[in-house]
């Protein structure tokens, strides 16, 4: 499977987080439930890491978004892109202009068509 299939996944799996306000746990079991969302045992374990940094995640985020604006506002699709690309970041040790490049891709083809410079903005300084 490409590494950018395996992202996918992962924010797929984070935008029905969102979408559906559901806890951790549910999240968590979800990823396991359908077989098509986590297929490999190092996307299980990056998926167990990620929840378990999940809070700490957000708080990131937050801190380096622009100061009129915060977590919740954004869009699901954008927070769980930039909640898995901060993962990359911080705990894959994925180059910065890596995990950069595949967000930006990404939400060009599946996110909405809005403003995305406050993406890189927010990745670029994590």
């Amino acid at each position: 499977m490409s590494k950018r299939k395996e992202r996918l996944n992962a924010i797929n799996l984070l935008y029905r987080h969102f979408v559906l306000n559901h806890d951790l746990t549910i999240t968590r079991q979800e990823a396991f439930d359908f077989s098509q969302s986590i297929t490999t045992i190092e996307e299980s374990n990056n998926f167990e890491q990620l929840l378990k940094y999940f809070d700490e995640i957000i708080i990131l985020i937050n801190q380096n978004l622009a100061e009129d604006w915060n977590f919740e506002r954004l869009s699901n699709f954008h927070k769980a892109t930039l909640v898995y690309s901060t993962y990359e970041i911080k705990y894959l040790a994925v180059p910065r202009a890596v995990v950069i490049n595949e967000a930006l891709e990404i939400l060009k083809r599946y996110g909405e068509l809005t403003e995305l410079n406050y993406i890189n903005k927010v990745l670029d300084q994590i």
